[in-house]
């Protein structure tokens, strides 16, 4: 047995032509040996959120709190980075209308990444996976639904 084959057992790869990607989702977990993670091939589904959120904010909660609203549709979430986020005083007096943002709330920009392992995402379905989350997320009194 030849060290290809003793690394895809070690990390429990089926595919040997996985050890030569350049893609950097797969080289980057053949750098060490832990249990190699499935990683989808289908092109990424980005949708962006403006959510009114409580501040201070907190990125790891925000992910735990959309991870538990996705439920087992989670499997689909690659990942969410916080963008940016803008205090009360930063925003404009027409953007805090529109949100309808209190002194102690930030404007959050969200960028949702879909990639799920199997099959891919149809646009219907991506807008109400974004819907969910940005039920699950956001804390103003007016929405922006993508889905109506």
């Amino acid at each position: 047995m030849g060290l290809d084959r003793a690394l895809m057992l070690r990390k429990g790869s089926d595919d040997i032509r996985l050890l030569r990607a350049t893609e950097p989702r797969i080289a980057g977990q053949l750098l060490d040996l832990a249990p190699w993670r499935p990683v989808s091939f289908q092109p990424p589904v980005r949708r962006d959120l403006s959510v009114v959120a409580d501040a201070p904010v907190d990125a790891e909660l925000i992910g735990d709190t959309i991870r538990a609203a996705l439920g087992p549709a989670a499997e689909a979430l690659e990942s969410v980075p916080v963008l940016a986020s803008t205090c009360y005083a930063d925003l404009p007096d027409t953007a805090r209308r529109r949100l309808g943002l209190c002194l102690d709330q930030v404007n959050v920009l969200l960028r949702l990444v879909l990639r799920p392992l199997s099959g891919t995402l149809t646009d219907q379905r991506a807008n109400q996976l974004r819907d969910q989350v940005y039920a699950a997320v956001h804390r103003g009194p007016h929405h922006e639904w993508a889905i109506r």
